[in-house]
């Protein structure tokens, strides 16, 4: 099953008659009621639609209620003595970090929360990061934050911020999610910070899919959820293999069905158990299955993996965030929102071998230009794109 077969029939998908398409959509126009309930029963959040498709996915009481308890019980504490002497998170003060105009699940998660308990809703805030950096900077300081919960791609620029002294805050955690941290994101976050980075896994068609352990491994919710890695022609591949998509089934969710859903995630689940001694399975995560770009002239374009490139990209440890775009059929451009001279030298190196493996896939010419201290083209929701691939149907 798909996004757009599903949401083409969400009248008929959908297991309660108060729910009809246009209403929630008409609902979810309104930023004025993102954290409160549809109809007073239902919760409800959009996804971005950065594959072309945007979802509104609906949750009932039951369904958020198993959420609230994987998040209280299975996201890692760095520090279980504080937990202890604050159970309830009254002193966090957690920020999260990213785009706060539309229903997305984070957004709709937070404010929810300050919802429905208003006590606690002076230690929690949405702060977006849409505004100009030093006004974003002021409002993180005037909070400070002991946990900042946001995307790998914003906690670098953040990390950035703080190296340069633009930014006068010294959280304690930082949650990371959303898009893959790599081990070169992590690394540069927790250095900047001197905090721990706590990275988990979730969707808006299941938001905890999956948490880190103390040995920094992902390990899914299998009590709840269901991942079946498949390959193109949706027949399961061997355990410890990505495939080229993934069909989650949510056990939670019974208003709004989700049963062997193509997520278009790649993942993997790992054949040995964790040496943190959890029961719960572990996998990795490689990212979206992507685009595919169509590169090289006109009479002969061929299809190139937009992991691929990505992969290639990543070998340059110092360019911990880049996005690749496709501008016509034989040009890329490499931007980093990064800046410096070190940078610089990095985006050098990557363009040097992203030149050099695309010569050898025969593809002809292809011309990569760089930019370093470009901001990144995100989703409405605030994700990066990693690769962004040129229509196919255009004759530019």
């Amino acid at each position: 099953m798909n996004k757009a077969y599903l949401m083409a029939n969400f009248n008929d998908w959908v297991c309660d008659p108060r729910l009809e398409i246009a209403a929630v959509r008409q609902f979810v126009t309104d930023p004025s009621l993102i954290g409160s309930t549809f109809r007073g029963k239902f919760l409800v959040w959009e996804s971005s639609g950065s594959q072309g498709i945007p979802g509104v996915f609906v949750q009932d009481d039951a369904a958020m209620a198993i959420y609230d308890a994987l998040e209280a019980t299975r996201r890692r504490v760095p520090n279980p003595a504080l937990r202890m002497l604050d159970p309830w998170g009254v002193f966090d003060r957690i920020a999260f970090i990213g785009a706060t105009n539309g229903h997305f699940a984070s957004t709709v998660s937070i404010e929810r929360l300050r919802r429905l308990n208003p006590f606690l809703s002076s230690a929690l805030r949405s702060i977006s990061f849409l505004q100009p950096p030093p006004a974003l900077a002021q409002e993180l300081a005037r909070f400070n934050p002991r946990v900042i919960a946001t995307y790998p791609s914003v906690a670098v620029m953040l990390a950035e911020k703080k190296a340069q002294g633009k930014l006068d805050i010294s959280p304690q955690e930082i949650w990371t999610g959303g898009e893959t941290l790599t081990g070169a994101m992590r690394t540069v976050i927790s250095q900047a910070f001197h905090a721990e980075v706590i990275n988990s896994y979730g969707a808006s068609e299941f938001m905890s899919l999956a948490f880190e352990c103390a040995h920094q491994r992902l390990h899914l919710n299998s009590d709840w959820a269901i991942l079946e890695p498949v390959d193109e022609m949706n027949r399961p591949v061997p355990i410890g293999q990505a495939g080229c998509t993934t069909l989650l089934t949510n056990l939670a969710n019974h208003i709004q069905p989700i049963i062997r859903y193509d997520l278009g995630d790649r993942v993997s689940i790992a054949s040995m158990p964790c040496e943190c001694g959890s029961v719960l399975p572990v996998i990795e995560v490689q990212g979206r299955s992507g685009d595919v770009l169509f590169l090289g002239d006109r009479s002969g374009r061929t299809p190139v993996s937009a992991l691929a490139l990505s992969t290639v990209v990543e070998t340059i440890e110092e360019l911990v965030d880049f996005q690749l775009i496709q501008t016509s059929s034989n040009e890329l451009e490499l931007n980093t929102e990064l800046g410096g001279p070190l940078v610089n030298e990095a985006l050098r190196r990557a363009k040097s071998v992203l030149e050099s493996y695309l010569k050898s896939q025969n593809l002809g010419r292809i011309r990569v230009c760089c930019h370093a201290e470009r901001p990144s083209a995100r989703g409405r929701n605030g994700k990066v794109n990693r690769i962004i691939a040129w229509p196919r149907n255009s004759h530019r």
